[in-house]
Parts: structure tokens; sequence; C-alpha cells
């Protein structure tokens, strides 16, 4: 038996049949922590995460003559390792839903490339087999700091059950030692502390204690002059790529680099906005909020499209609008049938909506005002309320405008993308105060794949499938819309003393191809846009009523959101183009010379306005 046993051993740890299965053992752990958390892992999925391990790991254990399983590898694999999963981990036990959004892929190849790397490191530095002792010293401490984020995002794991989103980054970036040492105090206490100092002596001494026998590792292989260049070579990769290249592009340092970019960008922001604001200047004293006082909302939809959509297409299959397409016969209600984004994602489109940048006069972001500025000078309070991202190279410029707002909410915490339905900013709306005057802006999550996870299983009408896909899911997410902007319509008009009513989605939607700009078609452009105003707005300014109503077959992007904002205001300003608000009578933008894809696409190209 002893025989048989030993005859194992040899085969598993000391052969090449052995090295290959070990890998395939990894590799196969890989694929059960990862594919939870993704949406499901497709053939390219596989190729990323198989082939780092099945030849990186098999030509390690070649060169090193060693299984991975040696116990001189193991504080490295402990290092690698929490880098590969600790993120996506807790990332998916915080948000209990698989996003497409976080590619984990980087995580998962720093892990490998830090068990790999640091080895052949250690390797290296052993070869002379002198100073051992200190030698796998310094490479505990090393693997120590390895270890440092990791545990970091497990401890406030454990302490809050979460895992460290980017407000928590954001603090940490704003914090100094003092008071983040009050930070650990507070948290864990004084014991806590010391706990934690003996904590990470234990991890350095078990460390050293799988570090020490590289030693054995190295007298095992007396002879390796003709393969000393592939290590050297392995050295200099590891070192030159993975911290520059790598490290800095995992899940966790990716948050903190667009949090630091925040920030900066929040500074410099902060320094021109006010110089902004200063030099707009009203030409009017009689704004709508004097002499219409009330509540306007603007809901920005998001990739809507109004092919898709049964109240701008009566030839889309399912009818998905119910409440919008009674609407149509409601003389207050303004339905805009050649509706165009300017461009096919989030942040480039809402940065011209929402300011009085657009592709007509294409101005720095840095120097513009928003519409929000424009109201707080009309004699508005101002509201955000916003079910999508607040930080993130994804919506800085849209969270820096939503921050002017008077009051400004998020329903979560998320990162960039939200895991609640749109349903979350009803409370925050029926929290709003009726004032004398609101401006209040709402940004919905709306139709963001993937479609079946924007809406409760009430919504989930139309299916072919036991989990509906494609048109189907994508319908019953409009429905849900349909649903949300009815809520919020009838809340407003019955407790806010809602005067209009705006809605414009982002952009548009390919059920084939989503909205990427690479394969751009104007599907990915044509969006819903509605305007409602009160009778009594109507009242009181009958001749944008009736300009409105004229110009519901002019052709319209998304970018003029500034100026009719600033029209409906009825708040003029220096900042202000008649030519591009479609509530004036001066407004020029035709089928001639609207554009979209940031000025690059005349809309005139659009093969459904030739029909």
């Amino acid at each position: 038996m002893s025989n048989f046993i030993h005859t194992l051993t040899n085969l598993f740890f000391k052969s090449k049949i052995g090295y290959f299965l070990s890998t395939v053992v990894i590799y196969v752990f890989f694929l059960f922590v990862y594919e939870p958390i993704t949406l499901g892992l497709d053939m390219e999925d596989v190729t990323i995460i198989g082939t780092p391990i099945i030849i990186g790991l098999f030509v390690f254990q070649l060169i090193m003559a060693r299984s991975i399983w040696s116990l001189a590898f193991v504080a490295h694999a402990v290092s690698g390792l929490s880098w590969a999963i600790t993120f996506p981990l807790l990332f998916h036990w915080s948000y209990t839903k698989p996003f497409y959004f976080y590619e984990f892929a980087n995580d998962y190849l720093l892990g490998i490339a830090i068990f790999v790397g640091i080895s052949i490191l250690h390797y290296i530095f052993t070869l002379p087999k002198k100073q051992v002792k200190y030698v796998a010293l310094a490479f505990s401490v090393l693997d120590f700091l390895i270890l440092l984020i990791p545990l970091a995002q497990i401890f406030y794991y454990l302490i809050h059950w979460h895992c460290i989103s980017p407000p928590t980054l954001m603090a940490f970036y704003m914090t100094n030692f003092m008071e983040s040492i009050g930070f650990l105090k507070n948290s864990i206490g004084v014991f806590g502390i010391v706990a934690l100092f003996l904590f990470s002596l234990l991890v350095i001494w078990l460390s050293y204690l799988s570090n020490r026998n590289m030693i054995f590792v190295v007298a095992s292989r007396p002879s390796i002059s003709g393969q000393r260049p592939i290590l050297y070579a392995v050295a200099f990769l590891f070192l030159s790529y993975v911290p520059f290249y790598l490290f800095p592009y995992t899940c966790i340092m990716t948050n903190w680099s667009d949090v630091r970019a925040y920030m900066q960008e929040v500074q410099k922001f902060e320094e021109y906005h006010g110089k902004n604001v200063t030099d707009l200047r009203l030409l009017t004293t009689e704004t709508a909020a004097q002499k219409a006082p009330g509540t306007i909302i603007v809901v920005i939809g998001e990739s809507a499209a109004s092919p898709h959509m049964k109240a701008f297409n009566e030839h889309f299959i399912y009818d998905n609008t119910p409440w919008l397409s009674t609407q149509k016969e409601n003389k207050n209600f303004f339905l805009f049938n050649h509706a165009y984004s300017s461009y096919v994602q989030t942040v480039p489109t809402l940065e011209r909506a929402l300011t009085e940048k657009n592709q007509y006069k294409d101005k720095p972001f840095i120097d513009t005002v928003s519409f929000l500025d424009v109201a707080k000078k009309a004699g508005y309070k101002t509201f955000w309320l916003s079910n999508q991202g607040m930080y993130g190279e994804y919506d800085t410029a849209i969270s820096l405008v939503a921050k002017t707002a008077d009051e400004t909410k998020w329903s979560h915490d998320s990162y960039m993308f939200s895991d609640k339905y749109d349903e979350s900013l009803l409370p925050l709306l029926k929290a709003i105060k009726p004032e004398k005057s609101n401006l209040i802006v709402i940004h919905l999550m709306g139709s963001h794949i993937y479609y079946n996870d924007r809406y409760p299983s009430a919504f989930s009408k139309w299916k072919k499938t036991p989990v509906p896909d494609g048109v189907e899911a994508y319908a019953n997410s409009i429905l849900y819309t349909d649903w949300i902007l009815r809520e919020i319509y009838t809340y407003a008009r019955e407790h806010l003393d809602l005067q209009a009513m705006v809605y414009f989605s982002d952009h548009g939607e390919s059920l084939t191809k989503s909205h990427n700009p690479d394969i751009f078609d104007f599907e990915m452009t044509k969006i819903p846009f509605f305007i409602y105003l009160s009778p009594t707005y109507v009242e009181t300014y009958p001749e944008t009523a009736y300009i409105l109503k004229k110009n519901q077959n002019a052709i319209f992007t998304n970018d003029l959101i500034y100026d009719l904002m600033s029209g409906l205001m009825q708040a003029p300003s220096n900042r202000y183009s008649e030519e591009f608000d479609i509530s004036s009578n001066s407004y020029s933008i035709t089928v001639n010379n609207a554009l979209t894809m940031l000025s690059t696409v005349y809309i005139n190209s659009d093969p459904s306005l030739m029909r």
C-alpha cells in the first residue's frame, strides 16, 4: 500500500502528467468560482481563463521540476489567489446579481502572474545559496504587501458585509493618516488595532515558513544553466508588465483610478463652474417660475429606442406603452416623431444634453453651464434623482453636473450601474417637499442591458421561453418604464403642481447590436421624446404650446435639451441659442443640417426618412 501511495505521489507531484493534472485542477476551480459571478461563460471567457493556466502553470512546473503544490510555493500562491478571487467574490456577494459590467479577467490574470512571477524571482534570488533566510524573509514581507489590498477588502466586508464601494474609496482618498487611525479605532477599537498588528506578523511568519523551502527547490535543481535565460526573461516580463500594465487595470484599482480622476475633475470643474455661472446672465426677470410657478420634471431614459415602442411606432408587435399611447390623445402631450441622440453612449450624449455644449457649436465641457444652473437663476430649486452610477469613467461628466443641484440623491451606491429597479426612485421623488417652483431631473436605469434585469417579474408579460430574451425582454423593460413614467407624472401632477414634464432617452438601442458605435446603425440613435405642458402653463404661454405642436414632426437631437429647457423655463440668457430651441419660432434644425454621432453623420442619411 505504501508503495502504491509513493508511486501515486510521484506521478502527481513529480511527473509531467501530474503537472498537467495540477493545471486542470486549478482551471476547474476557477471555472467554478467565476461562472456564477458572470452572466455565463462563453468560449472567449473560457479561453481567457484556461490559456494562462494550462500553458503558464504547466511550463512553470517543468522549469522548476516541482509541482505547484510544493510547500515552497504556498505563500506566493496565496498572494496570487487573493487577487484572483477577492474582488469578484465580494462584489458578487454584495450585489447578488451577476454583472457583465465588471470583467474580472485582469484580476484573474494578475493572480496567476503574481504566483508565477514572484516564485521565479524568489528562485533566482535563492540560486546563490547565500543569505537564504533573509531572502525568504524579504519575500515573506513582499507577499504580505501584495496581500494588503485584498486583506483590506476582506476586513471591510467582515465589518460592513459589503464590498468596498466608490463612496468608500472616495472617503479613503480624502482621508489623511490620523483620520485613518481614527476610522480604525472607531471600527475595531484599540484592541482590534493591536490584533491587526499581531495578525500581520502572523501572516509574515507563516509566509516565511513556506518561503524558506525554496532552498530545497534550488538544491534539487543543480544544473539549470541552460534554463536561466528563460527564468530571467520571465522575471523581466513580470517586473515590466505586471506592475504597470496589469495591476492598474484590476477592478479595485480601476475604481480607485476612477475616483481619483473624478476628484481631480471635481476640483477643476468647481473652479471653472463658478466663473461660468457668474458669467451666466438671464435676459428677463419674468421666468416661468414667476408667471407659472410649480414643478418641471426632466426624465432621462436609458437605451430606450422609439422603433421598439408602440407609442412611437404603431407597427411594433407589442403594446408596451399603454399609458403613453393614451396620452397621444391628450392635447397637452407633444410626442415628437423624429428625435435622435447625438451619440450612442451615455456620457458623450448627456454631456451635451445637460449643458450648452452641442454638435452644432462645440464647446469645451469645462466652459459650459447646465440647464440646472439656468434653473437656479430662473428661480427654481433643483433636484437630481438617479438610479445610475455615481462615479467612474463612464459617468464623471454626468455626476459633476448632478452634484450642482441643490439636492442630489442616488438610489444606491453601486459601481457605476444599479441593480435596483427604477421604482426605487419614487420614494425619493415623494420625499421632495412641494416648493413654489422645482426643477427635478430623474435619471432612469431604463432598458440598459441585460433587459430582463431591469424590471420586476410582474412586468414579465412577453416571453417565448421561461426567461424572456431579446425583443420580448426589451418590450417588457419598456412596459416597466411606461409604468414608471405614469407614476412620476401622476404623483407630480397631484402633489407637486406639475407644470411641465420632459422625457427623452440618452440613446437608442439595436436589439441585435446593442449601442456599439463601431457597428453603428440608426436604431441606436432613434429615441423617444415627449413634452407635457399643464393647462396653467399653456394658458400662460400659449405660443410655446403652439410651436411645440407645430414642430412635432421636426428633426430633433437630444444635445439641444439645454436650449429647450431654457425655453420652457422662459429663461433666455447670454448662453442660450433660439435656433437650437425646438419650442422657439427660430428653431433652425432641419433634415438637411441635423447631425448625430458627434457631428460625423447627417441624419438625412437615415433610410427610414426616405420611406
